[in-house]
């Protein structure tokens, strides 16, 4: 039976490793679990996991140990070997326990740790009893030197520190105020000062569980002037040097060799800036600069360091950056920007061959890139592409065919080009404006078709948000033929492709904003909150013009632009993921979305294009793209073809649960189950029992469920998926819910795809 084979051999792997002691020594024990118990409710035990040093293999839905079983089932030669009780591991994990108790205010806690064994397997029980706590009774920041008391001080945004009396004595939480005030006097213009550079001063002298806490300068730095001077001094920017070569040179001046002895390199000044490079300046002085964050005469700010670093890195022709400071007299500092450029031209040709339900064709790709084609770090793009598909058979090839001719041109300017726009805005955000302009071309039996696409398009962002902007998106859809036949048959009235085979003019612009938790972090790693809002339209402008100046509609009532009629409709999508880390290898992943698309005034339908679909490797995965909803609605008459036409709608709701899991080595398992559906908003009759009603549509929720294999590359990730419906709302009464593994050729679907679905 289709794809019960993955079944099998995931459900003997999940028996095999929860059960065996297959290679466990006689006389030792299979480390089975650890518990912790606290008579402490206060205390979060998951924070105390990681100082247990010895832990189980890894479970699978916390119950399996899936890896354990392919060891055992491989003879040891893959997977993960059975981790063996050690009496030293349990008591260095008591000891470390106690002492983060000890280091969260719990001065008089103990550890016991306990083992409970059966046959070849032994469970540990660390059992915590607290006592009281030490509080904090006060906290002040004791430091008196003027210039740092002045930087945390400011008017606008004073120095507030997280440490209130009332708290536990945690040194975890003091470390944690000492590391933040540096880093904020580091962003105030403290080059030199490290959190070492600050300590606590505890009074516990009245053994009634209360202690005081200041936090003061280190006394070997405040008693030491020189060293004072050093650390405890803000520094300012004085000159600022790009460097543009990759030689020697380059090198003996960020290392600070004196002038005499390296040799001499063209040089620039531009609006306060110096550049330094050799016969030509690769990257024109302008770009650099409005991707600099670091101003000439100003405070050392750590934060404004690490900007520049990532808008450096991100222009085209940069391959990477360093930025080094070398001190100078008088709390100066010469900034040096390294600037590595990258190769600025590159191009690629694929060549391909298809085999589409027995139609035999082919298709060569093309793209040119220049990364610095202005010498501005403009990134230009030209991408072209013909196909052919033969709609005859092998000795026949030419007789009908299909061909298709594509070409489009960018270009992408690293800055936000917008008039009325200041200066110290541009500087202030990480942008970049792109302008496009297509054209395809298509020769088909039924039809040639015309489509020409130009539009402008902003980027931009701001710590974790990241948001894009189609200022304008206009296209143009131009059928110089149709065929008679093509056309009374697919594009009747009302039809979702109707206004994709006519001449019509879409004029669209929207904004999309995208959230990540992770954003701008060094390491990936914990839970990852993800979100995206997104909101566009087409064609209210014009019809609001049309409006005011009385223009004629058409015998279809509709508005025309020199005699086109023009797509007109709102539309907004939120999409919403949590990927909760479990354990390092096991993830659970929680997914909603929800859109609509209204068509309004000059337009019966949304385009083509715009409307969603139900199904797919990326959604409810009992289905495959095209064939689920809108609704209830169910076409008997396809002769098992994919009704993709009709297979659409203007209302999209979905929620996925995926449990992630490693097998081995670069193999990783997902169990997970979707739900969810399209609907139309209109009740068109070309799709009965489509349209979304709020007395109906719970009842027309889709639901699947599944399994999966990952091949994780680091880089990128082949996947594959098999779906099996639970639920299938086009089916009658009882026959709605559907039996696993019943008729698995109609009711299970196969995906493989490259990425996670969300």
């Amino acid at each position: 039976m289709k794809c019960q084979w993955l079944y099998t051999i995931i459900l003997a792997l999940l028996v095999v490793g929860c059960s065996s002691t297959k290679y466990v020594p006689d006389g030792q024990y299979l480390l089975n679990k650890f518990k912790i118990i606290s008579d402490n409710k206060s205390i979060n035990k998951e924070t105390l996991k990681p100082y247990i040093r010895q832990t189980p293999n890894q479970k699978v839905f916390g119950v399996f140990k899936l890896q354990l079983g392919v060891y055992n089932l491989s003879h040891k030669k893959v997977g993960e070997k059975p981790v063996i009780y050690d009496e030293s591991e349990t008591e260095l994990s008591r000891t470390e326990l106690n002492k983060e108790l000890i280091n969260r205010g719990f001065a008089k806690a103990t550890v016991e740790a306990t083992t409970e064994t059966h046959k070849k397997k032994i469970n540990v029980t660390y059992r915590i009893t607290t006592g009281e706590p030490y509080k904090i009774s006060s906290f002040k920041i004791g430091i008196s030197n003027d210039t740092l008391l002045r930087a945390l001080n400011t008017p606008k945004d004073p120095y507030i520190p997280s440490i209130k009396p009332g708290m536990n004595f945690d040194i975890n939480s003091l470390d944690k105020e000492r590391t933040d005030l540096t880093a904020l006097l580091k962003q105030r213009g403290f080059y030199n000062l490290t959190k070492e550079s600050f300590r606590f001063q505890v009074d516990t002298t009245n053994d009634n569980l209360k202690a005081s806490v200041i936090l003061k300068v280190r006394p070997e730095i405040s008693g030491n002037d020189s060293i004072a001077n050093r650390v405890l001094s803000r520094k300012r920017i004085s000159n600022i040097t790009f460097l543009m070569t990759t030689t020697e040179r380059t090198q003996a001046y960020a290392a600070g060799v004196p002038r005499e002895n390296r040799e001499k390199m063209d040089s620039l000044w531009y609006d306060g800036y110096r550049f330094l490079f050799n016969n030509k300046l690769a990257i024109s002085s302008k770009s650099l600069i409005s991707n600099t964050f670091i101003f000439p005469n100003t405070y050392y700010n750590d934060k404004v360091v690490e900007e520049t670093y990532a808008a450096l890195n991100a222009l085209p022709p940069v391959k990477y950056v360093n930025v080094v400071f070398r001190e100078r007299p008088d709390n100066q500092l010469d900034c040096i920007i390294v600037i590595t450029p990258d190769k600025t031209q590159s191009f690629t040709t694929d060549v391909e061959g298809t085999n589409s339900g027995g139609n035999f064709g082919g298709a060569i790709d093309f793209t040119y890139q220049h990364r610095n084609i202005f010498r501005g770090a403009e990134l230009f793009k030209f991408h072209t592409r013909y196909s052919f598909e033969s709609f005859g058979n092998i000795s026949n090839l030419f007789a009908r065919n299909a061909t298709e001719l594509g070409s489009d041109v960018s270009i992408k300017y690293p800055t936000f080009l917008f008039p009325f726009l200041g200066r110290d805005f541009k500087r202030g955000i990480n942008a970049s404006t792109a302008f496009t302009i297509g054209y395809n071309y298509q020769v088909r039996p039924e039809f040639t078709r015309n489509l020409a696409n130009i539009g402008v398009k902003y980027a931009w962002s701001r710590k974790n948000l990241f948001y894009t902007f189609d200022l304008i998106n206009f296209s143009y859809v131009h059928l110089p033929h149709k065929d008679i036949t093509f056309d009374t048959t697919y594009l009747k009235p009302s039809s979702p492709l109707l206004y994709s085979y006519m001449d019509q003019m879409i004029v669209r612009s929207g904004i999309n904003i995208n959230y990540n938790s992770q954003r701008g972090k060094k390491s990936i790693s914990g839970d990852v909150f993800n979100w995206r809002l997104g909101i566009s339209e087409a064609g209210n402008l014009l019809n609001t013009v049309c409006n005011l100046f009385n223009v004629r509609k058409d015998p279809d009532s509709n508005y025309r632009i020199f005699n086109i009629r023009f797509a007109q409709y709102v539309k907004g999508d939120f999409d919403i993921s949590y990927n909760q880390e479990i354990t390092k290898d096991n993830h659970l992943v929680y997914h909603f979305t929800a859109g609509v698309a209204c068509p309004l005034g000059n337009a019966e339908i949304i385009p083509f294009e715009e409307r969603y679909y139900g199904g797919g490797a990326n959604g409810v995965r009992g289905w495959s793209s095209y064939t689920l909803g809108p609704g209830a609605y169910y076409n008997k008459d396809t002769d098992g073809k994919i009704d993709f036409v009709n297979k659409t709608g203007d209302i999209n709701l979905m929620a996925n649960l995926e449990y992630r899991f490693k097998i081995v080595g670069i193999f990783e398992g997902a169990a997970f189950t979707d739900a969810g559906n399209i609907w139309t908003i209109k009740n068109y009759d070309f799709q009965p029992q489509g349209k979304f009603q709020l007395s109906e549509f719970y009842k027309q929720i889709a639901w699947s469920y599944g399994l999966g294999l990952r091949m994780n590359f680091n880089y990128f990730i082949f996947r594959l998926d098999f779906g099996h419906k639970l639920y299938n709302p086009a089916n009658n009464g009882t026959d709605r819910w559907i039996r696993p593994l019943k008729n698995v050729s109609k009711n299970m679907e196969m995906f493989f795809s490259i990425g996670y679905p969300f």
